[in-house]
């Protein structure tokens, strides 16, 4: 993750000094700030894709119409988080200045006429890298290059990135995993049965790596898919007995470290293989393993 806001000689600087600060103070502070935004991204994806009720699990998968709306979701959890109004003709105001958010998972940002002039948070998420990036622009005419789309929106030509003010910058969110998972591992673990054998093979074949509360819950395809991980009943008693733990990354931070598992965010989940005595005699205290 890379901070870097504009040199204060920048033309824009006051305007967009001014929009991160309270934007950073409303989300309580850049580390905060992140993790909110991170988790924010595999929300949307995950909600637009909707695996619990669609059986599709990538963004390709999804029809050209609702990825239009992935932009939407992100505006509304974006400023819900926040807790700032909708402006009166752009998506959020910002202590009374209008500012539009503008979501691509492509290469480019598309800027509507009513926008020129007008500062934009900017944000991008790719799901083949699980990398995004959050910026801050004054969409400038002079920054923009004329689409040939019919609404002729402008796009922010690459040129012209020198005056993005970035607050994150290539920071990884967490990664949909069905992304570079084979069909065939995909298949074995959606064909393993019910929700906790299906939660079992997954966190038994996929280990070491985060794993979504969304994702959980689709593959769970349960009301309480909670209750599919936990023991008496859950994936936890078919894993126990072998070793293999399911760490959550708000409760066993201090676990997720020792085993060097990071970074899991407070959303999502971990498997780790016991094979030592002293982590064996751990997690067995912790009541993760039998």
């Amino acid at each position: 993750m890379s901070h870097a806001p504009l040199d204060s000689s920048h033309q824009d600087y006051l305007t967009l000094s001014a929009i991160e600060a309270a934007i950073l103070a409303a989300g309580g502070g850049l580390n905060a700030f992140t993790e909110m935004v991170t988790g924010l991204f595999r929300q949307a994806f995950d909600e637009v894709i909707d695996a619990p009720r669609t059986n599709r699990f990538t963004l390709a998968e999804i029809e050209k119409t609702e990825k239009t709306y992935i932009g939407t979701k992100v505006e509304i959890l974006l400023r819900n988080f926040l807790g700032m109004p909708k402006g009166a003709v752009l998506d959020l105001s910002v202590n009374g200045t209008e500012v539009d958010i503008k979501m691509t998972t492509k290469r480019d940002w598309m800027i509507p006429r009513e926008s020129i002039g007008r500062p934009a948070i900017l944000m991008k998420a790719d799901e083949r890298t699980a990398l995004c990036d959050v910026g801050l622009i004054v969409c400038r005419p002079e920054y923009l290059r004329t689409s040939n789309n019919q609404d002729k929106k402008g796009q922010i030509a690459a040129a012209q990135y020198v005056h993005i003010w970035w607050i994150l910058r290539r920071q990884r969110y967490p990664k949909n995993f069905w992304e570079v998972l084979p069909l065939a591992e995909r298949k074995a673990i959606m064909d393993a049965g019910t929700g906790k054998w299906r939660l079992a093979a997954l966190f038994e074949r996929i280990q070491g790596q985060p794993i979504s509360r969304s994702q959980v819950q689709a593959i769970g395809q349960q009301h309480d898919y909670m209750k599919r991980l936990r023991k008496n009943g859950g994936a936890r008693d078919i894993l126990g007995p072998k070793q293999i733990a399911i760490l959550w990354g708000s409760k066993d931070r201090d676990l997720i470290e020792r085993f060097g598992l990071g970074p899991v965010t407070s959303e999502e989940f971990v498997s780790y293989h016991a094979t030592t005595a002293d982590d064996v005699a751990l997690l067995r205290a912790r009541d993760h393993i039998d």
